[in-house]
């Protein structure tokens, strides 16, 4: 059900798979003037309201990240979430790792449960490379796998451009292309993002996406099939203190069945 079932799990996929605010962090942790604490731990909340007859929406993050040293950063998420009248979730790991200046390779494993909006296994690998003398031009490359109930998948592939920009921005542009199980189903996505801010401070990001999604389940035996939909959204990150700040979110997303507007925050805690 690819690719914008909820605020929610797009959050948790922008959290291990396509923030450019971890290439951030990857790209000056080694340039701070004093260096970043490595745990970090954050918990956040959102509500998500639809229109067209459908039940709100609810969610619960729980997420950790731990700097090993050398670039490599560990990953992991726990998800709770209530939607279209189901509760489930999600647990997710991911860890990154630096090879030599120019290259970065990531992999994610994320199992879930509470029918057929979340998968029951994902497996995600990615592969980050560097270019020009100045390493501030990145490219990704990923391929996905995911089951869910019913003898359903999604197998499919990511590419995404990162610029680091003069005056502390940072910009991704990236297209995704998915095949769901059964029917053959095809769905794609264009997505970007725009981040700005540092480190011990605050980032603000703001991204969107577009494009068409596969299946989607939005009551007992109702679902949807081969749709477009459109989501943009606004992310704030600001340190309070060397050790802990505060999250807000926002996004906007629709589809031809329905709109759905989200709020979100949340507290962090770093050590």
């Amino acid at each position: 059900m690819c690719c914008n079932v909820s605020l929610e799990s797009e959050m948790l996929l922008t959290f291990i798979f396509r923030t450019p605010v971890a290439l951030v962090l990857l790209a000056t942790s080694a340039a701070q003037a004093e260096a970043p604490l490595p745990a970090t731990v954050e918990l956040t909340g959102a509500h998500g309201s639809l229109n067209k007859g459908q039940p709100q929406a609810n969610a619960l993050n729980l997420r950790g990240t731990y700097e090993l040293g050398g670039g490599d950063v560990a990953r992991a998420e726990l998800l709770q979430e209530t939607k279209f009248g189901s509760r489930g979730g999600i647990a997710a790991a991911a860890y990154t790792k630096v090879l030599g200046d120019d290259w970065i390779v990531a992999g994610t494993l994320a199992a879930g449960h509470g029918g057929a909006n979340w998968a029951n296994t994902r497996v995600d690998v990615e592969l980050t490379t560097k270019w020009l003398a100045s390493k501030t031009l990145l490219s990704r490359v990923a391929l996905y796998r995911a089951l869910y109930d019913g003898s359903r998948s999604d197998s499919g592939a990511r590419v995404a451009l990162v610029g680091y920009l003069p005056g502390s921005f940072v910009v991704e542009g990236g297209w995704l292309a998915n095949r769901s199980q059964p029917g053959g189903v095809n769905s794609h996505q264009t997505f970007g993002s725009v981040t700005w801010g540092s480190e011990g401070e605050q980032y603000i990001a703001a991204r969107f996406s577009t494009g068409t999604e596969a299946y989607q389940s939005i009551a007992a035996g109702q679902q949807l099939v081969g749709f477009s939909s459109h989501s943009v959204g606004l992310n704030w990150r600001r340190w309070m203190a060397r050790s802990w700040g505060f999250i807000a979110q926002a996004e906007q997303y629709r589809n031809p069945s329905y709109e759905r507007s989200t709020l979100g925050a949340g507290v962090f805690v770093q050590w």
